[in-house]
């Protein structure tokens, strides 16, 4: 595909856009994160990776750390310029003036080979607070000490591709309970738990000098490693993984406390788990697709190279111990939609049949041909999308798919 440069090319495209609103390819950049897999999304992309590059996430959406570049008439327009020269064009009234025009969510594919950091996310109000925080304390929005880097907050699904090991939220209390009980190297934190409660506890845990978080880890870990193997559908495997890959200069990293204190989950493809504020939560290994509002606010506490911020995440971090929920969608023909409380998107899997075309219309859509190929027809136009190909849908433009064999699309909306 011949794509051409400069402005006047890029403002004619944008508005070609206004004057007749239709569905567009994308062209999608990738993050490479150390903890991120080689293989699936270059194969999924149909590109090669000889040197075994961390393809970790493909981002679909406006975010300005990468944003997507929509391709019209063979001129590529970045994403977050198309929405702001044209907010009503691709939103719709309603969804323009509910987030000043923005974006509201942004879609993954996400492809873990080894564990994430111990994490949580703020709801709006907090992230709004740190953004400014942060701000006056001059940290540039581009510093790996940055926290905030928007505004917003960050209520996430994931739908799982392949199975998909993950911790989420924290065990119910009763539970924690009995796992400190039968660590004979952790006798003494079982008063601790009784006297100081949940939140206490963790906080505790959390910011006690490396030399203890040392003397409570190294007799465990040393024991552990003494057994025979243990399977991926036993969290002490992720200990054991997890320290080998993020304990430094014979310090062990605090976050290795939360595997065995947070709800242990592997979810079968087509299964999802949403998070929202507050909730603490690690994804250990697996292919899925993700969407989230429009945000790459992220707080952690340990396992990772990159900035660990524990005071940030035990000042937003909900201490409530409960079992965790497992998602399955609900159908509508071909459509499987997974109903979260998210003001902001809704995420959807269609499967296609040739023969059988899927009509679609309504608020802006984004999403991408992860098997098969797909033709796409609005009154007179039409584009084909091969697998690994993204597209964007403005709101209000009623189309048509048209899979050309078995095809699978994951799809994320704005609700309105």
């Amino acid at each position: 595909m011949l794509v051409k440069e400069g402005l006047g090319d890029i403002e004619k495209a944008i508005a070609s856009i206004r004057r007749c609103p239709r569905p567009v390819p994308l062209f999608c950049g990738v993050q490479f994160y150390a903890w991120g897999d080689s293989e699936y999304i270059p194969r999924l992309l149909g590109i090669d990776n000889p040197h075994h590059k961390p393809f970790a996430e493909l981002w679909i959406g406006a975010h300005p750390d990468l944003p997507a570049e929509a391709v019209i008439g063979g001129v590529r327009v970045r994403l977050d310029r198309l929405l702001e020269e044209a907010p009503e064009t691709l939103l719709g009234p309603k969804a323009m003036a509910e987030y000043q025009g923005e974006l509201p969510f942004l879609l993954k594919i996400l492809a873990a080979a080894r564990p994430l950091s111990i994490q949580v996310h703020p709801d709006r109000e907090q992230a709004e607070k740190g953004y400014a925080l942060e701000d006056a304390r001059g940290i540039p929005l581009d510093s790996p000490r940055r926290n905030y880097r928007d505004r917003h907050h960050k209520p996430e699904l994931l739908c799982a591709l392949t199975p998909f090991y993950l911790l989420k939220g924290f065990r119910p209390e009763a539970e924690i309970a009995e796992v400190l009980a039968a660590v004979p190297e952790w006798k003494g934190l079982s008063d601790c738990f009784q006297q100081k409660g949940l939140r206490g506890f963790y906080s505790h845990l959390m910011t006690l000098p490396q030399v203890e978080v040392n003397a409570l880890l190294e007799p465990l870990l040393a024991r552990l490693r003494n057994q025979p193997e243990y399977a991926k559908d036993q969290p002490e495997y992720w200990l054991l993984l997890a320290d080998e890959l993020y304990s430094q200069g014979g310090n062990h990293d605090r976050g290795l406390f939360s595997i065995l204190l947070l709800n242990f989950l592997c979810l079968q493809p087509g299964e999802g788990v949403f998070q929202g504020a507050g909730e603490l939560h690690a994804y250990l290994q697996g292919v899925g697709v993700e969407i989230m509002a429009n945000s790459n606010n992220v707080l952690r506490g340990g396992l990772t190279p990159k900035h660990v911020d524990v005071s940030a995440l035990l000042d937003v971090l909900k201490f409530q111990g409960c079992k965790a929920q497992v998602l399955s969608p609900k159908y509508r023909g071909a459509e499987a939609v997974y109903e979260v409380p998210a003001r902001e998107f809704l995420l959807s899997r269609i499967e296609l049949e040739r023969g059988r075309p899927f009509r679609s219309s309504g608020p802006l859509r984004l999403g991408i041909v992860l098997e098969g190929e797909v033709e796409v027809l609005w009154g007179d136009g039409r584009i084909r999308l091969r697998k690994g190909q993204s597209y964007l849908i403005p709101h209000g433009c009623r189309c048509s798919f048209h899979p050309r064999s078995t095809a699978i699309v994951y799809q994320g909306a704005c609700r309105y």
